[in-house]
């Protein structure tokens, strides 16, 4: 048994202590890294297909389409798991990201005298962090508008999956600051809600379910699995411009992503969001996903949340 996780890095896997990339990497150079998280339910990857898509339209409208095709998707991800679930136990599930550049660059990176590079591929993964999920699963989740707004799609499609995200790291900094226990709520340049730091809002109201529409937003995976199932279960879901007057004035809400899949927001700004938690709609959606990979998505968390 290896004594620690490996990473995938160009078609070999490397103990995570010895994964290295070039200083001269465009990736680190210039955040030029389009990439994909994901989770695993039973030790298999979830919405893998879905992962691959978006990942493939990300370096399609990068130009950047010939640095990896779906076998390699597939195969990073495979061997990657297949080295590292030996780390996680069999009835808990892992998290896992797979990042691509266009490779070392130099001395001139993106320019017409730099010499064709070999992409970086690199694949990992990390345990979920169940005791916090099993904690806001309970409780919910504090959330802190950020005073920096999503970039514009005049700027880039917010569609695009990628690491150039200052934005994002600088919302998710001043949100901790006004509240240790907070994620960043950021808004989009007209002031409509946008999306969070790694997950995309949803908020309830009258037992209507509504989102951001899909413009100064990353489409989520997991925004697009809970609104299929809503299409399953009768439940009305609406795309429209939201504004935090419709955030402060829900009767719950609640993030989408891959690793937690659902969790509820508390309060907003300081404001109380519903009284329950998960609330009377989000716990339907959880009920249901978790009926159909056939984990208790809560139950896991609770578990491991005390191993």
């Amino acid at each position: 048994m290896a004594s620690e996780r490996h990473v995938y890095i160009n078609g070999e896997l490397v103990p995570e202590s010895q994964a290295t990339i070039s200083i001269f990497d465009v990736g680190l150079m210039y955040g030029v890294t389009l990439y994909e998280s994901l989770r695993t339910f039973k030790h298999s990857w979830f919405l893998q297909s879905e992962h691959w898509r978006r990942l493939e339209q990300s370096l399609t409208y990068a130009g950047l389409q010939d640095l990896l095709d779906q076998q390699q998707f597939d195969q990073a991800l495979a061997q990657t798991l297949e080295a590292n679930e030996q780390f996680t136990d069999p009835e808990d599930d892992l998290w896992g990201n797979i990042q691509v550049t266009p490779g070392q660059s130099f001395p001139m990176p993106l320019m017409g005298g730099a010499a064709p590079a070999t992409p970086t591929v690199i694949c990992y993964t990390a345990p979920l962090p169940q005791s916090d999920y099993a904690r806001y699963y309970r409780t919910g989740k504090h959330v802190v508008t950020s005073f920096f707004r999503s970039p514009p799609a005049q700027s880039y499609d917010q569609r695009m999956k990628n690491r150039s995200r200052f934005t994002h790291f600088l919302s998710k900094r001043d949100a901790v600051r006004t509240d240790p226990d907070a994620f960043a709520l950021m808004l989009d340049t007209d002031g409509n809600l946008a999306e969070g730091t790694g997950a995309n809002i949803f908020v309830v109201r009258d037992g209507v379910l509504y989102t951001p529409k899909a413009r100064s937003i990353l489409i989520g995976t997991s925004r697009q699995y809970v609104l299929g199932l809503c299409r399953d279960l009768g439940i009305e879901a609406v795309e429209e411009d939201l504004t935090l007057y419709d955030a402060y004035t829900a009767d719950e809400a609640f993030w989408t992503t891959s690793s937690f899949c659902i969790l509820p927001i508390s309060c907003i700004d300081g404001r109380p969001i519903g009284n329950a938690y998960p609330g009377p709609l989000a716990a339907r959606l959880l009920d249901a996903w978790s009926d159909r990979v056939g984990v208790d998505i809560i139950g896991q968390a609770e578990r491991f949340a005390a191993s």
